[in-house]
């Protein structure tokens, strides 16, 4: 069953084209070169059965295991957001503990929307993931990443050694956009997105998607 809402907006994102899209040695230990606790979130993610993918806000830049080029190319990751934004693969679990993580948080909001890799023109995959936001100038990233990690902690089960398999052995990514959803929910939320007639959303009200928060870019020179 869906906690969180979906989001009205598609997430579009570029890679390079050296991105280890298929096996990657360095999933967890790559966040290293930004924070430690980066680091830990990643590590605590994958026992969820989740992946960190991006992280974009003012304070840090952009970061994650999608957008790595901006940690070793110079004059790379110059474009920031006026805000903090989040990305983490889908996965029951990850959604159940940023339900109950955000709803305690002043500040950012939480949904489920759809990632569309592009290498370069070409659209390399698209897959269902978990986006965090705020568009508060006063949103406390530290803080939130404190109790995020704290959070990860409490919930990853202990016996899950895939952190330190993915990176002994190689961590091979892939995305199927559905393979975590029941296919009943999935005709259901289908059915109030194409609902046209408004006596039919008196009955069971309006699609189940939220507008996604206004986040101004800013272009920094290189």
């Amino acid at each position: 069953m869906t906690v969180l809402p979906y989001w009205n907006s598609t997430m579009n994102m570029r890679i390079p084209s050296w991105f280890p899209f298929g096996v990657d040695y360095i999933p967890v230990s790559v966040n290293a070169h930004h924070s430690g606790i980066l680091r830990r979130i990643a590590s605590l993610s994958l026992r969820l059965n989740s992946e960190f993918l991006c992280l974009t806000s003012i304070q840090s830049g952009s970061t994650g295991n999608l957008l790595r080029e901006s940690m070793f190319v110079p004059g790379q990751g110059r474009d920031f957001e006026l805000g903090f934004s989040m990305l983490f693969g889908y996965s029951p679990f990850m959604e159940e503990l940023v339900s109950s993580l955000v709803s305690g948080q002043e500040g950012v909001a939480a949904g489920i929307s759809f990632c569309c890799l592009w290498d370069r023109d070409i659209l390399r995959e698209t897959f269902k993931a978990i986006v965090l936001v705020s568009g508060d100038p006063f949103f406390s990233e530290d803080d939130f990443l404190a109790h995020l990690a704290e959070a990860l902690e409490r919930r990853a089960p202990l016996q899950a050694n895939l952190p330190f398999f993915a990176e002994k052995f190689g961590y091979r990514r892939f995305f199927i956009p559905y393979e975590t959803d029941d296919p009943v929910h999935l005709e259901i939320s289908r059915l109030l997105y194409e609902m046209e007639f408004d006596e039919t959303r008196k009955w069971v009200g309006p699609s189940p998607e939220i507008s996604l928060p206004l986040l101004f870019g800013l272009k920094m020179p290189i």
